[in-house]
């Protein structure tokens, strides 16, 4: 299984984020096998059969697999094609929680477009680990073509309105104490993966692009929190999910904004906090920059630690139109200039194109022609 005669590139030049569109056959197994309003297993779930369902999802991920090989990606997901949303990978993992709580995403046409998340109930159990599943059977297909696993970023569990159950009710006696468990927690999920064989780990949607949005500093100042607090716990928690990982395991910080039917949670140039967030310790930072005029320029990407890879979320998932190759090709020419050349970027859609299961407002063969977009733009500044 091989993308091109030379293989694929290291560091990878051409990636995936995670998630992909599903097909068909597959949507209508998981509408059928799960009740309305779910977003992760619940205990009652999972004593059901889903042989059938698995069988499907073995199917379909065989084929986007293939897929992304040819499209010349340096390194393949599965598509997350066995989540409901990307943070199933630690939300199917544990008791302690329910789907019954709300947030609201924006849209280019100025809509609040509501999905259900997860809310904790309870102190969290481990009762399962999905990502190893994931990994082994990765493994298996990919005849060792490489590919990553992914998982929340736990700077996100500290979300400063995130609701946690008190310690009166078998919960946690803080905001605090519950990340620190969750960490815990997630570590043991990403080893466990590790051995199933997966040798690249990415942790998504950490709460940076949060903490740069007025709209979202408002709402936090506003509940007594302190920013410049908050970022220091988001800094110290994807530092800690780290510990214990390999050194020859890839780890990637996908920086995202939100991603859902095509809409999104934060705007805001990453400038305030660029400098401490890219000397994180993380071979890869993927960064969303498909809409300058919500993202902000290239700058902050000069603060990229020294032996990194800063790739381009320069190809949008939200929408239908191709990019113009030869505009994508100036835009890591400027980054190339920012960060100090072009060995130290690469290029990569700005996000999944389905985060969660009903996925965006995109169909795909548009998915498929924009991952062709984003090989071919690699092969011609990458070889």
């Amino acid at each position: 299984m091989t993308a091109s005669a030379n293989g694929p590139r290291r560091p990878a030049r051409a990636e995936t984020v995670g998630s992909l569109l599903r097909p068909a056959a597959l949507r209508a197994a998981i509408d059928a096998y799960y009740e309305p309003g779910h977003s992760a297993a619940l205990a009652e779930e999972r004593d059901r059969d889903r042989s059938e369902l698995t069988a499907i999802e073995d199917d379909a991920i065989r084929a986007v697999v293939r897929r992304q090989v040819d499209c010349g990606l340096d390194v393949v997901t599965d598509g997350e094609l066995r989540r409901w949303m990307f943070m199933n990978s630690f939300y199917d993992a544990v008791d302690g929680v329910r789907t019954g709580k709300t947030v609201a995403f924006r849209n280019d046409r100025g809509e609040d477009v509501r999905l259900n998340i997860h809310e904790i109930v309870a102190r969290l159990t481990p009762v399962d680990s999905p990502a190893a599943r994931e990994a082994a059977f990765m493994a298996e297909v990919t005849e060792g073509y490489p590919f990553k696993v992914t998982f929340p970023a736990p700077s996100i569990f500290g979300h400063p309105l995130t609701t946690v159950v008190g310690s009166e009710s078998g919960g946690y006696a803080s905001l605090e104490a519950f990340v620190a468990h969750a960490i815990e927690i997630e570590r043991g999920l990403v080893a466990d993966a590790i051995a199933a064989g997966a040798r690249s780990i990415q942790f998504d949607f950490p709460l940076y692009p949060y903490l740069v949005d007025p709209a979202w500093i408002e709402r936090f100042e506003a509940a007594g929190h302190d920013v410049g607090g908050v970022l220091d716990a988001a800094i110290a928690a994807d530092l800690a999910v780290l510990d214990g990982i390999p050194d020859d395991v890839t780890t990637g910080l996908h920086i995202c904004r939100g991603n859902f039917r095509s809409s999104w949670m934060c705007e805001g140039s990453l400038e305030a906090v660029a400098e401490r967030v890219f000397d994180l310790p993380y071979d890869a930072f993927l960064v969303e920059w498909d809409d300058l005029g919500r993202d902000g320029g290239f700058e902050p990407i000069r603060f990229l630690r020294r032996g990194s890879t800063m790739v381009m979320g320069i190809v949008s998932s939200k929408t239908t139109q191709l990019e113009d190759e030869d505009d994508l090709l100036r835009k890591i020419d400027q980054a190339a200039g920012v960060v100090g050349g072009l060995e130290r970027l690469g290029i990569s859609p700005q996000c999944g194109f389905a985060s969660v299961m009903v996925g965006n407002e995109i169909d795909e063969d548009a998915q498929w022609d924009k991952l062709e977009l984003v090989g071919r733009v690699a092969d011609r500044l990458w070889r």
